[in-house]
């Protein structure tokens, strides 16, 4: 189904509220001293002037056939200010305390703030404001805190900046405030946008909320803008299998591949214009920091985990994906050109698989998709890391590089989704091991939709569990589609609607309204269960008995062995102080309840031991399934005494299979030796 959807403003629930706080980069609040005298005497420290750079890197690796799509936007200043050494302090009469420090780098178009340390104490607030704008960039609080204790602070327009500190009279502990990067842009390109006669990126690009781009309207809210390090590049939201919300982001490895980078990094959503051609596109919605989780300089992919999950008021969607390697129909990206807002390009033909190569980097052979030629749109610097989507709608790869522009809109490379899957078998070099955290084996995965919640604490069929929208107030014409199997089956306004289901497996829920004039479709999976899928197996290794759970859809488990022990692991391995016969039982639990399921085993290779046909023409087979071996040694004997057959089996096996075509007819005796024990048998052969 292609779903459509626009940006909406998404209700904050209570059940979302503390999210919501801490994922917001500030919290509101004004500073003191911005519009006021101050007492102090706070000197401003200026950054060392530097020659205009005339060439960005990005335009230098051009001259040397690199064709990376990310971009440089300012020059990094490597600086060393904190808290305790730098600015002013001041104590006002209320026992506050109020430190300030100001930095100008004279002809910047707007400048940036990594810290290298940010650790501040409940109650506080800090501000980051100039006389050269009127924006107020905070409160950063002590939500802003990080385990890396790192915090980056988007780029404010001017080329100066205060940074106010307001601490309360009394604290838990003293601020740690450490500057050690100041970024100075030096392209101008947060405010191109602003001028309706200057255009960041090329003409030739489509705002996503164009004609071309309305089919994308659900998929466009997993898509960001990236700043990081002074240079630009985009990503995307991806789902895993928990369906869970974690916030993975995709982008590519020469875009972030360090984790100092990634604690700096900060995402912007919907950085978009509103309608087709508009101007009003704002960087309002943005989280600062990532954890680095997968990568390799073999394959063009980064998988980050954002600091914290985006908060319903950024309608953010988590991109399906599909590992399969097969050659879409078309495809379709969703990207930031040259750091301008949010742009689709359309490619009607199906991408043929390439190996990317450039004076930089090579990546391994035939891991890339490459588009021949964009019908609609182009990518530009800026535009790295982006999605590239199936006609689907789902990912199948990350930009890489290319030569395509609006002039020569030809030749773009992805990294290939399936090649980032799991390639490589360490857990930090491939998406497998955290987008599919169930071990499900699945090739594709739809899209993850939070817009809507689901209470799936009673899953079970035949039991009640509720659905709910989270949409804005002016919503309407909801409608809400169970599926077969529900009760009810259909459903009208935002619920919470109670309902069940009389079959077992993964159910569609659907959901449809009208927001702003536009029709809205979003579906979320939810997997329906029962009792009926408890059962294991098991081999034996002399008194060592390992246990196989095959069970399905079961939370946890608790063994009895049979002997007094018990365990509560997935697949125990026991031994037993005695051969004999045991009964090993399992119970299971899951939201349905728990049920339990017993097998009598013989610790005893004899018992476990059976032979098939029998009695046969000819061949003879062993079966061994239940036993695990170091070696076997085996003979056939005839009713005299003589040996007839034998062989040795050094490895283990599930059967062995011997012939005894051309022998006379009557009573064989097979004779084993199984690691030391002997077993026997009588074969009778017919004509």
């Amino acid at each position: 189904m292609i779903f459509k959807l626009i940006r909406t403003g998404l209700l904050l629930s209570l059940l979302f509220l503390s999210i919501v706080v801490k994922a917001q980069i500030s919290h509101g609040g004004e500073p003191l001293f911005k519009n006021a005298a101050a007492t102090s005497n706070l000197k401003l420290v200026e950054l060392p002037k530097f020659k205009a750079i005339s060439k960005s890197i990005m335009e230098n690796d051009r001259n040397f056939g690199v064709k990376l799509k990310h971009a440089q936007y300012a020059y990094s200043f490597n600086v060393d200010y904190n808290i305790e050494k730098d600015g002013v302090w001041e104590e006002l009469n209320d026992g506050r305390r109020v430190w300030r420090f100001s930095v100008k780098s004279e002809g910047a178009y707007s400048l940036g703030i990594e810290f290298s340390e940010f650790r501040i104490p409940f109650g506080a607030q800090l501000f980051v404001y100039n006389d050269q704008s009127n924006r107020i960039l905070g409160s950063y609080t002590r939500e802003n805190n990080k385990k890396s204790g790192k915090f980056s602070i988007e780029p404010l327009v001017g080329d100066e900046l205060t940074i106010e500190y307001i601490e309360p009279s009394e604290v838990e502990f003293p601020a740690k405030l450490s500057i050690k990067t100041i970024l100075h842009d030096y392209k101008n390109i947060f405010n191109l946008l602003k001028d309706s006669k200057v255009k960041t990126s090329g003409e030739c690009n489509v705002d996503i909320n164009c004609p071309e781009g309305n089919g994308w309207q659900t998929e466009k809210r997993s898509v960001c803008h990236i700043l990081y390090n002074g240079w630009i590049a985009s990503g995307a939201l991806v789902n895993n299998t928990r369906q869970d919300g974690t916030p993975y982001l995709l982008t590519a490895f020469h875009v972030i591949h360090e984790q100092e980078v990634a604690d700096a990094a900060i995402f912007y959503f919907n950085y978009e214009n509103s309608e087709c051609g508009g101007n009003d596109g704002e960087r309002s919605q943005s989280i600062s920091g990532s954890t680095l989780r997968a990568t390799t300089s073999n394959l063009d992919f980064t998988l980050l985990e954002l600091s914290v999950q985006p908060p319903l008021s950024y309608s953010p969607y988590y991109a399906g994906w599909d590992r399969s390697g097969r050659v879409p129909v078309n495809t379709t990206c969703i990207h930031h050109p040259s750091g301008d807002v949010k742009k689709v390009s359309l490619d009607n033909d199906a991408p043929v698989t390439a190996t990317y190569s450039d004076a930089r980097y090579t990546f391994d052979e035939n891991t890339s998709w490459q588009i021949l030629n964009w019908e609609v749109g182009t990518t530009e610097g800026g535009s790295s890391g982006s999605p590239l989507f199936d006609e689907n709608h789902r990912i199948i790869g990350d930009l890489t590089g290319g030569d395509a522009s609006c002039g020569n809109s030809v030749n773009d490379y992805f990294a290939k989704f399936s090649s980032s899957w799991a390639n490589y078998s360490n857990i930090n070099q491939q998406l497998k091991y955290w987008l599919d955290p169930l071990n499900l084996g699945v090739e594709i995965m739809n899209g993850f939709d939070p817009s809507f919640k689901i209470n799936e604490r009673s899953r079970c069929v035949g039991n009640d569990f509720t659905v709910e929208a989270i949409v804005n107030e002016d919503a309407e014409n909801m409608f809400w589609d169970f599926g077969e199997d529900a009760t009810p089956t259909q459903a009208v306004g935002p619920g919470p609607h109670n309902i069940s289901y009389s079959s077992v497996g993964n159910k569609s829920i659907e959901l449809s309204y009208r927001s702003s004039g536009v029709d809205i479709e979003i579906s979320r999976d939810v997997k329906v269960i029962d009792l009926t899928k408890l059962r294991f197996d098991y081999t034996i290794q002399k008194r060592q008995l390992t246990l196989i759970n095959q069970s399905v859809d079961f939370d946890s488990f608790t063994w009895n062995l049979g002997d007094s022990n018990t365990s509560e692991e997935l697949s125990p391995s026991h031994e037993y102080h005695n051969y004999g016969e045991y009964t090993v039982s399992l119970t299971g639990t899951n939201d349905c309840g728990s049920a339990s399921v017993s097998r009598q085993i013989e610790m005893n290779y004899d018992k476990l031991l059976s032979v098939y046909p029998n009695p046969s023409v000819d061949k003879f087979t062993v079966d061994l399934s239940k036993i695990i071996y170091s070696e076997i040694s085996w003979s056939v004997y005839s009713s005299a005494g003589m040996e007839v057959k034998n062989g040795v089996i050094p490895s283990y096996s599930n059967t062995i299979e011997f012939n005894l075509k051309g022998l006379s007819a009557g009573i064989y005796i097979l004779r084993m030796n199984v690691d030391g024990e002997i077993l026997k048998r009588k074969l009778l052969l017919v004509k």
